[in-house]
């Protein structure tokens, strides 16, 4: 239940920044150069990279969890026969 409010936050948040749409400037705009295109970097497109870094990083843990869990299932019925 924990992980799915997390989510909801998450997603509701992320839909908060991209409603704003340029209104709200918590970072200066930052131009990067790469693969020879200047890309812009402003409040919105930051906020919504950490928050795909947060949701990339929870799958992760949540496959990773599952995984250890999986085989210490598996364990456990070859200790009980």
């Amino acid at each position: 239940m924990k992980a799915r409010l997390v989510l909801f936050l998450i997603f509701t948040s992320t839909l908060g920044v991209l409603l704003t749409n340029g209104k709200s400037d918590l970072f200066l705009a930052q131009e990067i150069l790469i693969l020879g295109k200047t890309i812009t970097l402003n409040s919105e497109i930051i906020i919504s990279l950490i928050i795909l870094c947060t949701l990339i990083c929870v799958l992760l843990l949540g496959i990773v969890d599952r995984l250890i869990f999986f085989r210490k299932g598996k364990i456990k019925e070859r200790i009980k026969e």
